[in-house]
This record gives structure tokens, sequence and C-alpha cells, in this order.
């Protein structure tokens, strides 16, 4: 019971800082500033952060910074690259450019580009983009949910925040993380948005305060494999329902759809993330 206890506190203790970086990726304090934040010692604040995240500080700013900077990418073509590159937190175009690229791709001039091009060849139906396959669920997965209320480009903090809980949750290595989506952003205010970070758990396992158990159902899925930031998963979604479902004859079940995540974005570059989209049918 204390070492849970302890393990609860350092959680709430971490977010808060996870909670600051989000709100303000350039926000310059010191580490011994976040420390005193969360009220740790400096000489081993960073120590603990690293442990309960995965990444260093440095790391989940620059992960922040660049994300935003995607999301300005696309949906903004007039903004200068320069622009983009400052808001980023480099002053060197070029250096902006190296980080990118590594991160995404592709340069950001170029990604601003195929992002655009791509979304119009799903608005024009013109190619089936995305293989498709059926697939049967046997049983209802238990999973372990932390409830997202808005805009879901930003349900990466919400993740972030789940991931400190598995501290306490403790589930098992290989269990799978799961996105749940409730409403339509093309019909709901994002601030109305309402959505689930999910991870696999036991099903008697208890959760700490905020968590919430829930069921992925069983049953007949069309599953699709998107490859590439989240941020373009817009588009997938677009070909699923836009191209692909009308042709089906198939009706969608009255369940939301689920994203499962194949890999992490905690060691794995924007450009190499795997996400399987399971329409219910």
């Amino acid at each position: 019971m204390p070492r849970a206890r302890t393990l609860s506190d350092y959680s709430r203790r971490i977010l808060r800082v996870m909670h600051m970086l989000w709100q303000d990726p350039d926000d310059q304090r010191s580490l011994a500033q976040l420390a005193e934040h969360a009220h740790f010692s400096p000489y081993h604040f960073h120590r603990i952060y690293h442990a309960m995240t995965s990444e260093t500080v440095n790391t989940t700013r620059q992960r922040l910074r660049l994300q935003r900077a995607a999301l300005l990418l696309v949906r903004n073509d007039t903004v200068p690259l320069l622009h983009v590159a400052q808001r980023a937190g480099y002053q060197s175009s070029a250096a902006f450019v190296r980080a990118f690229r590594a991160a995404y791709g592709l340069p950001p001039g170029q990604y601003r580009r195929q992002r655009a091009a791509n979304l119009q060849t799903v608005i024009n139906k013109e190619i089936t983009m995305y293989p498709l396959e059926y697939r049967e669920l046997p049983a209802s997965i238990r999973v372990a949910a932390l409830r997202h209320h808005g805009d879901y480009r930003q349900i990466g903090q919400t993740f972030d925040q789940l991931a400190i809980h598995c501290a306490t949750l403790q589930p098992a290595p290989d269990a799978r993380w799961f996105g749940l989506y409730y409403d339509d952003p093309a019909a709901i205010a994002p601030d109305d948005l309402r959505s689930d970070a999910c991870v696999e758990i036991a099903a008697d396992k208890p959760l700490p305060p905020g968590l919430h158990h829930t069921d992925i159902p069983a049953g007949r899925y069309a599953v699709i494999l998107h490859r590439g930031p989240y941020i373009e998963l817009e588009q997938a979604y677009e070909w699923l329902y836009g191209v692909w479902l009308p042709q089906s004859g198939l009706q969608p079940a009255n369940r939301p759809c689920v994203e499962y995540y194949l890999n992490s974005p905690y060691d794995t570059a924007p450009k190499d993330l795997l996400t399987e989209i399971w329409l219910p049918l």
C-alpha cells in the first residue's frame, strides 16, 4: 500500500510538469524550476521524469514543437517556413529542416505540398489509398480509459497522462493501446468532442481516480492501416467514410471507431507510426 501511494503521488507531480509542457512547449524553465513545480529535489527530478515518461524533458519539448509545426504547415499554407521554424524553437532554417525531415520523412515545404495533394486526392475519390481487411474480434477487450474532452488532435496529452498512470496500473508488457472516438469532428465543435485514451488491462484490475473501465466490443470490423503522423489520420477517415463505405454496400454498427496503435510515439519517428482504424460493422 505505501508503494502504491508513492507511485500515485509521483504520477500526480510528473503530470503537473507534462501539463505545463503541453500548454506551452516554448516554456524555457530550467530543470531546477520544473523540479520545484513538481516538488521534487532538483538532483533527482530529471531521472524520475525520464523513468516515468521514457523521454527527457528536452525530447518532450522537441516532440511537441515539431508536432505543432506539422499542424501549422497543414492548416495554413500561407505561413512562411521561417516563421514555422521559429515557432518550433529553431533560429536556423537548416536545423529545422533537418529535425523535421528526421521526424516526418520530408522537408517541411515538401511535406506541406504532399499533404495537401493527398487530401485533395481523397476528396476527389481518385484512387484506392488504403488496403482493407475484414477482421472478426472473437471477444471484447477490457481497457482502462482516460476521457479526453476537446480537439482530437490534442489527445496526445491525455495519452501522456495515461502513460504516467501506467506506473500504478502496471499493464502487461504486451498490453495494447487504443483510442476511442465518439463524435464526428465535422459536426461537433472541437471543444465538445469526446474520446478516450485506452490501455489494455486485466478485467479485474482496480483503477486510480480519473480512469474508468470500458470494453472494445467483440464483432466484425473493417480495418485499414495508416502509416505516418497521427495528424494525417484525417485523410484515412476521409477515404474510409467518403470512398470505401458508400461503395461497400455495408452499414456501420452503432459503436465508435477504434484506433489501435501498433507502435509508440515515444520511440518511433512520426513518419513511421503505424495505426489501424477499426470501423465496426
